[in-house]
């Protein structure tokens, strides 16, 4: 079933091919309201292996004005982590701050596809160098001009993606869904161990665990291994090979409503819901046994990845809940439901 109704009109965004740097695609948007602008931040790609953060504003949230330059770019750092590719960005406003999560590469996916590897900035040859390993970074702004880079917040020896910083702190931690893995997506070990939506507490919002590969007995300080707990792992056939978070989770009075994707065997993206504890997020209260949502249109089953919808975001407005999403890897749409009609059938799925 699908509890959105698309917008009449989508796509909201598409590529520019007078633009260099977003002449081949544009997806995966962050988008959030300050109460005057919907502010976006999306994926883009060139067509020669690297992907950069674009910037559109809206009054509407339908009719966006882009800026011509990239507003967040691969670094020219060639030691840097994220140096190859940043993509799906996820925007928190929290402490004053607009937060930008996002998940990168080190290597141009077009180099590293035509056999470039490189040791790490210390002469090791870990995973995220050599594998071309997607890595978590943050990043923040103020005035939606300048920005500044945090560095990586995830483990140079893990695969990882699908970041979310919740926004607010619980029980004075800040508190991230992300989803680590061993392994690339679409490769074989990956169907033997599905990815994982885990939750993550930490002290510093900048900060999660060192690069040190330590053994077992020293890692009870939680320095070089994160306070972090499995949330949920793929349980049903539409979500059979990786679940990951989606935007920012929601605090209701019922608790935090949160949207996931999920995909399956043959690589259909769907959309299902969580419910969880307000007070405890690792407590999980509700969950869909079925997709919310699922590729019906001509955008969203064609393109570079036919049948992907992929909304890193997810806009209150009162009742109104709207979700942009990247359809197909080629273009960004807009779908809108009621918040009450999610919350009630979302309540209809209690875990026990």
């Amino acid at each position: 079933m699908s509890l959105f109704q698309r917008y009449s009109l989508n796509p909201v965004l598409s590529k520019d091919e007078n633009i260099p740097w977003e002449r081949h695609t544009v997806f995966n948007p962050g988008v959030i309201y300050d109460g005057s602008l919907f502010r976006m931040l999306y994926t883009a790609g060139s067509g020669k292996g690297e992907l950069s953060l674009g910037y559109a504003e809206s009054t509407d949230g339908i009719h966006f004005t882009k800026n011509p330059e990239p507003f967040f770019s691969p670094d020219p750092d060639p030691d840097a982590f994220d140096h190859g590719t940043v993509d799906d960005p996820r925007v928190t406003y929290l402490d004053g701050k607009y937060y930008i999560v996002y998940a990168a590469r080190a290597i141009n996916m077009l180099e590293y596809a035509n056999g470039k590897t490189k040791m790490s900035p210390a002469g090791e040859r870990w995973a995220t160098w050599r594998n071309n390993f997607r890595r978590v970074g943050l990043a923040s702004t103020t005035d939606w001009k300048t920005v500044t880079r945090h560095g990586p917040l995830s483990s140079p020896h893990l695969s990882d993606a699908n970041v979310v910083l919740f926004p607010e702190k619980i029980g004075g931690q800040y508190v991230y869904l992300h989803r680590p893995t061993t392994a690339t997506a679409w490769t074989l070990p990956m169907r033997y161990n599905p990815g994982a939506i885990w939750i993550l507490f930490t002290d510093k919002v900048d900060y999660w665990c060192s690069d040190r590969r330590e053994n077992p007995w020293d890692m009870i300080d939680k320095v070089d291994m994160p306070d972090d707990y499995l949330l949920i792992r793929p349980e049903y056939s539409w979500e059979s090979d990786k679940v990951g978070g989606l935007g920012v989770p929601i605090p209701t009075d019922d608790g935090w409503l949160m949207f996931y994707h999920a995909v399956d065997r043959p690589g259909t993206y769907r959309l299902g819901m969580l419910l969880l504890d307000r007070e405890d997020p690792r407590k999980i209260l509700c969950r869909t046994p079925e997709p919310i949502m699922e590729p019906e249109t001509v955008m969203e089953k064609t393109g570079g990845y036919p049948g992907c919808i992929f909304p890193c975001s997810n806009v209150v407005l009162g009742d109104e809940v709207r979700l942009y999403y990247g359809a197909g890897d080629q273009c960004i749409c807009m779908a809108s439901g009621s918040l009450k009609e999610l919350m009630t059938h979302l309540k209809k799925n209690p875990v026990r």
